[in-house]
């Protein structure tokens, strides 16, 4: 019986791999011949660490992290686990190595600049505003609301793909009232280079009254909200419920600005404003992002 024994347990471990390397991947669990063989083979173990590697660096430095993913699955399918035999798997690592470290080498040459068109100024194309949050997610915590053609810097774009409104998009982390927070993008329309373009200085008195008198219409409703951020926005819903959201320029407001707030007894109240169009300054004062609706003259009603 013990002869019996010994003999069955000299057997098993015939069978067992004489050598296991260590892998990019578990090898316990390896089911392929493909796995198992470059579990079994040093130079292949090696190999595959190496792409591993390099396709952890390609993922970081690419803004397309899904069709980089899918194109790895392609190559898993279609080329590694296709092979027969050493020499033709040494043959797909090899070659993919080569093409994700080429890839490695284009993204350092061309590192993101302000005139890439997935970053830089951005206006918001949502009615009657575009949420502004903490966090890439619709359950991160609401920061605030940027106006109907209110503008935003996006300073990159993030892996979080969404559909909202029936719009599919990415959520982007932008600059928002000095600090960093998130939108999604569906929602947000680049700007052109002469809409982005920043005037030497910022306004005086004189250009202030000059807009005023370009008035296109006159508006009559109810405040209902007010914000600051790097420019300060009145929102004025009119008799049919519709919000109109503007810089908030008139003489009225400029004791508000300068506190950054809205004394509590104006919400709610019942104004006739005229609308002309203000530029909006980046939190410097010096920076121009674009033209917007503007409240250039502000009367309370009774």
């Amino acid at each position: 019986m013990k002869k019996n024994i010994q003999g069955f347990l000299l057997g098993a471990l015939l069978l067992l791999p004489l050598h296991s390397y260590a892998a990019s991947f578990n090898c316990a669990k390896a089911k392929t011949w493909s796995e198992k063989t470059v579990c079994n083979t040093k130079q292949l173990s090696h190999l595959d660490e190496l792409l591993a590697a390099s396709f952890q660096k390609a993922l970081d430095g690419t803004r397309d992290k899904a069709a980089l993913k899918a194109e790895e699955g392609e190559w898993l399918t279609t080329e590694r686990n296709a092979c027969a035999d050493v020499d033709c798997l040494k043959e797909a690592y090899t070659s993919r190595l080569a093409v994700l470290n080429n890839k490695i080498a284009n993204a350092e040459e061309a590192p993101a600049t302000e005139s890439d068109t997935s970053t830089g100024w951005y206006k918001a194309i949502a009615q009657p505003n575009l949420t502004v949050r903490n966090s890439a997610d619709v359950t991160g915590k609401k920061l605030g609301n940027v106006p109907y053609g209110g503008k935003v810097k996006v300073l990159a774009r993030t892996d979080k793909t969404d559909s909202i409104g029936g719009r599919d998009g990415t959520w982007v982390k932008i600059e928002w009232q000095g600090k960093t927070a998130y939108t999604f993008d569906a929602f947000l329309e680049k700007l052109t280079a002469s809409e982005s373009k920043a005037p030497s200085k910022a306004p005086s008195k004189a250009s202030s009254s000059e807009a005023s008198s370009k008035t296109l219409r006159t508006l009559e409703g109810k405040i209902t909200a007010y914000e600051c951020g790097d420019n300060c926005y009145l929102t004025i819903t009119d008799k049919q419920g519709v919000e109109h959201s503007g810089l908030c320029s008139a003489p009225l407001c400029d004791a508000w600005n300068e506190a950054v707030e809205m004394p509590d007894k104006f919400m709610n109240k019942k104004v006739k404003a005229s609308v002309g169009t203000g530029t909006q300054y980046d939190g410097s004062g010096t920076t121009a992002m674009g033209e917007m609706d503007a409240f250039e003259a502000i009367t309370l009603l009774k």
